[in-house]
């Protein structure tokens, strides 16, 4: 373990970003300080999730990529948190094109190598793998095209339109991973984290990359367990800040001004870790570029009567859903971003038709008759139903925005950025976020050990 006898660390943010590294910088022996506007150790990571007591058990599991299972083993180095927190998660992609039939890729071992393995013949892979690696290297601003959608999958209005199945499942990947509309997307961005390099295309040997997170778990147990040893590492806590301003001279950050009217001097030898999303970052720190738009995740949450044993996850190419996640009594749909609900008071005929959608498609594609499963209300030809329409947890990048990141660099000596929106090679997600943590975790001790000297 390492220890650091002057210099301070200062977190701003209490997100699971924050939480992780600061509760690990304390352990490494550090004095830290986190601060947060609402209250530190609160889950707000899972998309689409209320914090809510009475709203956040139906909260839908965050599939995810990690096919270097940076997640999983954060939490496992703490036996008090289940390991169940992190679940294989089953994935399925449905996709239609014309006349041809639907195309079912399992992704429990990774896009790439589904796409390319249910090609017939040497020559149709090899031609697949060159086309999904040459995408790694496709210039920032080429945007993903986006795929077609099918309708009625019954119909064939779409047969004489050209497409290919790995394009679509790109921008269905886009849209449902990365909450954001495939066309804003930038086809490399999605391709550096879903397509591995060329000799891992082929390897013979290869993890499942999907997994899901439990928001439960996430919520109860992993984030306290996370404060209780962050206060036991003599970590201090700051609720209720909201961080307003960072004075400075042209080489280090020297006062953190909050709201509150606030002000915390921060010494030569501490060290600021901004684990912000990009809009309040950019408030905060103006010169570090132009903040993204929020992603918005709207989806339709129906009560069933049996549970699901594991949670299952089907992406589909669709002109109403995106997404049906099983997930213990609940099925939660997340709608296509080119389907909005109407205010005209039809919302029940609109929610029976996307429960038909769904019924439809579970019994297509994941062998699962939902109907023996519901149980539908008074009147109505549906299960109980709510909505979740919130703001996910990590922006929308476009192109542009994408290759800002890339850029991104703090103005001063002393200050560190973390989170999900700021690994380079990884898309904003849990992936992203742990390797964020890694990394920072590092440059701020290598910071404080200069300092010491």
């Amino acid at each position: 373990m390492a220890s650091f006898t002057s210099g301070k660390l200062h977190v701003i943010g209490g997100g699971l970003a924050g939480a992780a590294l600061a509760t690990q910088m304390a352990e490494d022996g550090v004095e830290v300080v986190l601060y947060d506007e609402g209250e530190p150790f609160e889950s707000r990571w899972t998309r689409g999730m209320q914090t809510a007591p009475e709203s956040h058990k139906t909260a839908e599991p965050e599939i995810f990529y990690d096919p270097e299972g940076l997640v999983a083993d954060f939490f496992a180095r703490w036996p008090e948190i289940p390991a169940k927190l992190i679940r294989p998660a089953h994935c399925v992609m449905g996709l239609k094109r014309g006349r041809r039939k639907p195309a079912i890729i399992t992704l429990d071992h990774g896009v790439s190598r589904a796409l390319i393995g249910r090609r017939l013949g040497l020559l149709a892979r090899a031609y697949t793998a060159l086309g999904l690696w040459q995408q790694r290297y496709a210039n920032d601003e080429n945007q993903i095209e986006v795929a077609l959608s099918s309708g009625d999958f019954d119909s064939d209005e779409q047969a004489n339109k050209p497409g290919t199945y790995h394009r679509d499942a790109l921008a269905v990947l886009a849209e449902v991973l990365f909450s954001m509309p495939a066309h804003r997307c930038s086809r490399s961005l999605l391709a550096r984290v879903l397509v591995p390099k060329l000799g891992k295309m082929f390897s013979r040997s290869h993890e499942p990359v999907f997994s899901a997170i439990d928001p439960i778990i996430l919520n109860d147990i992993a984030l306290p367990a996370l404060r209780e040893r962050f206060v036991v590492a003599g970590g201090r806590i700051m609720a209720q800040t909201k961080l307003g301003d960072i004075d400075s001279t042209s080489d280090y950050a020297t006062d953190l001004l909050f709201n509150d009217d606030i002000q915390v001097e921060v010494g030569p030898n501490d060290a600021i870790v901004l684990a912000l999303h990009p809009r309040p970052l950019c408030d905060a720190v103006p010169d570090i570029g132009i903040p993204p738009a929020p992603a918005r995740r709207q989806t339709v949450a129906y009560e069933l009567r049996r549970p699901f044993a594991e949670p299952s996850c089907l992406f589909v190419s669709d002109d109403i859903v995106r997404a049906i996640y099983c997930h213990r009594r609940h099925l939660q749909v997340s709608l296509s971003s080119s389907f909005h609900l109407p205010t005209d008071g039809t919302i029940d005929q609109i929610v029976d038709r996307v429960w038909q959608r769904c019924v439809w498609l579970c019994n297509q594609y994941l062998n699962v008759d939902l109907q023996a499963r519901s149980q539908n209300m008074n009147g109505a030809d549906h299960p109980k139903f709510s909505f979740i329409d919130a703001e996910a947890p990590f922006p929308e990048f476009s192109p542009g925005h994408v290759t800002l990141r890339n850029q991104l660099k703090t103005p001063w000596a002393n200050l560190f950025l973390c989170g999900d929106s700021f690994p380079v090679d990884y898309a904003p997600g849990p992936a992203a976020l742990f390797a964020s943590v890694k990394q920072v975790r590092q440059q701020v001790q290598s910071f404080l050990r200069k300092q010491e000297r």
